[in-house]
C-alpha cells in the first residue's frame, strides 16, 4: 500500500515538473507568432521648395505598445512615389514598452505625394524582465520577427510669394507707372484665394492711382500676375513700397508675408540732352554736317526724333527726319546730314527740334538752333585737256596740255603742277610748272612735251598742289590717256641689206622712217605745184578762146 501510493507520489512530482517546464514554452510559443503592436502616432513633412524633382522630408511617429522588450529593432519606408535618398532602413536598437519613437526620411519625388505607403519594422529578438531576479534580468522569450504597417503619405508642394518691379528707379516730380507690380510663385505648390495688398509708400511718395488690394485667386507654381501700380515720388530719396499677401496652401494651411521693395528717385531734365554740331565749318559746295545727341541723364532716352525745320546758309540734300531707337546714359549718338553749302555763304544754320521719352514713355524735348563756319576754299577745277598730234606713233614728240580753273570764292596759292608720265612716256619738258596765284574763277592753262617710246595705251598724270589762305595744303590729281599706234609708212629691204647693216637695227629704223616722211613731204609738195600749174594752164586758154572768139 506504501509502495502504491510512493509511486502515485512521484507520477504527481513528474507531472508538476512537466507543467513548470511547459507552461514557460508555451507562453513563448504565443508570443512568437503575434506581432508586437505599433500605433503610429503622426506623420509630418516638410515639401521641397523646387516645382520638380525636388527633395521633401517626412517624419512618422510611432509607439510601441508591445509588453515585451525589442533588441535591433530597425524601420524601412518604402514609399509609393519617389526614391528615398537618406538612411533607409533607420536603426533604432532597443525599444521598450510603451516608448515613442520617431524616424526620418528624405524622399526625391515630384509633388504633390497623396498614397499608400509602408513602414517595414524588424527585431532580432523579444526579451522580458525576470520577477524573481535580484538584479534586473532579460529572459528572451521569442526570436526575430518583422511586421508591415501601411500609411498615407502626404506631401503638398509649398507656395513661395515675391514681388518684384521690372522699374529699377523712378523719376522725380513723375507719375511713374512702376512697370508693374510682378507677383510670382516660385514654390512647388499652387496657392489659393491669394490677395495682395499694397500697404504704403514710404520714404517721399505716394501712390497715385490704382486699388491698394488686389484679388488675384489662384496661383499655380512658376505663374506670375502683374499689379499696376503708379507711384509719385514727392523727394530725392529711396522710396519704399510695402506689399502684403495672404493665401491657402495645398494643405487648407494659411499662408502670408510680406515684401518691401525699394527704388531710388532720380532727377531728370531736358537741358541734360545736348544737341551740338560735331564738324564747326563747312566747305562750299556738297558736304555732309555732323550733329551729336549726348544724353547726360542717369538714365537712358528711347524712341529719340530729331526734325530739322529750316536752314541758313546751306541746302539739305537729304532726310530732315532721323530717328533712334535708344540712347543710354553718358553717351553720344550721331546723324549725318548731308548738305550744299552755296559760294556765296560764310555761315550757315540750321534749326532742330528734338523728341523723346524716358522709361515708362514720360516725353521731354528739345529745341535749338545750330550754326557752323563756311570756309571760302580755293578749289581747283580741270575744265579739259589737249594732246597733239593725235594719234602719236613710236618716236613722235608730243604735247599735252591742261585747262583748269579756280572756282572756289578765293585765291589758290603757290600753285604748281606736275606731270607724272606713265609707261612708254619720257617727258621733253621740265616735269613741274610754278603757277603762283591764282585767283578766284580764273582760268589758266598748263603744257608739258613728251616723246613716246612703244606701242601701248598710257597715261599722264597731273599732280595739282596748291594752299589756301590759312596756308593749309591741297593736292588732287587728274589722269590724261595717251595711246600710241604703229608708224603709218613702213619701208622694206631685203635680208642682205638689213646685213650690211650690222647690229644697229634701231639706228636704221629711225633713219629709214624719217626718210620716208621726206619723201612723203617732197611728193605732196610736188602734187601742190602740178595742181597749181594745170589750174594756170586752164585759166590761160579760157582767155585765149574768149579773146578769138
Amino acid at each position: 500500500m506504501s509502495k502504491m501510493i510512493t509511486n502515485r507520489y512521484t507520477l504527481i512530482m513528474t507531472a508538476l515538473l512537466a507543467m513548470l517546464v511547459l507552461i514557460p514554452l508555451a507562453h513563448a510559443q504565443q508570443y512568437s507568432n503575434t506581432a508586437p503592436p505599433f500605433s503610429i502616432v503622426s506623420v509630418s513633412s516638410v515639401p521641397s521648395p523646387t516645382i520638380t524633382g525636388g527633395v521633401s522630408r517626412i517624419t512618422i511617429t510611432l509607439i510601441y505598445t508591445g509588453g515585451y522588450y525589442l533588441y535591433n529593432t530597425e524601420f524601412s519606408l518604402t514609399p509609393c512615389s519617389g526614391t528615398v535618398v537618406s538612411q533607409n532602413p533607420v536603426f533604432i536598437g532597443w525599444l521598450n514598452p510603451g516608448q515613442e519613437v520617431t524616424v526620418t526620411y528624405l524622399v526625391n519625388s515630384t509633388l504633390p505625394i497623396n498614397c499608400q505607403s509602408t513602414l517595414a519594422i524588424s527585431w532580432g529578438a523579444e526579451y522580458e524582465t525576470s520577477a524573481r531576479a535580484q538584479v534586473t534580468t532579460y529572459i528572451e522569450v521569442a526570436g526575430s520577427g518583422s511586421m508591415n504597417m501601411n500609411f498615407p503619405m502626404v506631401i503638398y508642394g509649398s507656395p513661395i510669394i515675391t514681388a518684384y518691379t521690372k522699374t529699377q528707379y523712378l523719376v522725380s516730380n513723375l507719375v511713374n507707372p512702376v512697370g508693374g507690380l510682378v507677383v510670382s510663385n516660385n514654390g512647388s505648390g499652387p496657392i489659393y484665394d491669394l490677395q495682395v495688398n499694397v500697404g504704403g509708400v514710404s520714404g517721399g511718395a505716394t501712390l497715385a492711382a490704382g486699388s491698394n488690394t488686389v484679388v488675384i485667386g489662384t496661383l499655380n507654381p512658376g505663374s506670375n500676375y502683374t499689379v499696376a501700380l503708379y507711384v509719385l515720388p514727392t523727394s530725392s530719396g529711396p522710396v519704399t513700397i510695402n506689399v502684403g499677401y495672404t493665401g491657402l496652401d495645398q494643405g487648407g494651411n494659411t499662408v502670408s508675408g510680406s515684401i518691401s521693395i525699394s527704388m531710388n528717385v532720380i532727377a531728370v531734365s531736358s537741358s541734360q540732352v545736348i544737341v551740338y554740331p560735331v564738324n564747326s565749318s563747312l566747305s562750299i559746295g556738297s558736304g555732309e554736317l555732323i550733329i551729336g545727341i549726348r544724353n547726360v541723364n542717369p538714365v537712358p532716352i528711347y524712341n529719340v526724333t530729331l526734325v530739322l525745320t529750316s536752314t541758313q546758309g546751306l541746302s539739305l540734300a537729304g532726310n530732315t527726319t532721323y530717328d533712334i531707337a535708344e540712347i543710354p546714359p553718358g553717351t553720344i549718338d550721331y546723324v549725318y546730314v548731308p548738305v550744299a553749302v552755296p559760294i556765296s555763304s560764310s555761315s550757315a544754320s540750321i534749326t532742330y527740334s528734338l523728341t523723346y521719352q524716358y522709361t515708362g514713355g514720360y516725353p521731354g524735348s528739345v529745341q535749338g538752333t545750330m550754326t557752323v563756319s563756311v570756309l571760302n576754299e580755293p578749289s581747283i577745277l580741270v575744265t579739259g585737256y589737249q594732246v597733239a598730234p593725235t594719234p602719236l606713233t613710236i618716236g613722235d614728240t608730243g604735247s599735252v596740255s591742261l585747262n583748269f580753273v579756280n572756282t572756289g570764292p578765293v585765291s589758290a596759292y603757290n600753285l604748281n603742277i606736275t606731270a607724272i608720265p606713265g609707261p612708254g612716256i619720257k617727258l621733253v619738258s621740265q616735269s613741274s610748272t610754278y603757277m603762283g596765284t591764282l585767283n578766284s574763277q580764273q582760268l589758266s592753262a598748263v603744257a608739258f612735251s613728251f616723246t613716246v617710246m612703244r606701242v601701248m595705251n598710257t597715261t599722264i598724270t597731273f599732280q595739282i598742289q596748291y594752299t589756301d589762305q590759312f596756308g593749309q595744303q591741297h593736292v588732287q590729281y587728274y589722269t590724261v590717256p595717251i595711246t600710241v599706234i604703229r608708224n603709218a609708212t613702213l619701208l622694206t629691204q631685203s635680208a642682205s641689206q638689213l646685213g650690211s647693216q650690222g647690229t644697229n637695227y634701231s639706228g636704221y629704223y629711225y633713219y629709214t622712217h624719217h626718210r620716208a616722211n621726206y619723201f612723203t613731204y617732197i611728193i605732196i609738195a610736188l602734187a601742190v605745184v602740178a595742181v597749181v600749174v594745170i589750174i594756170a594752164v586752164v585759166l590761160v586758154l579760157r582767155r585765149r578762146h574768149g579773146g578769138e572768139s
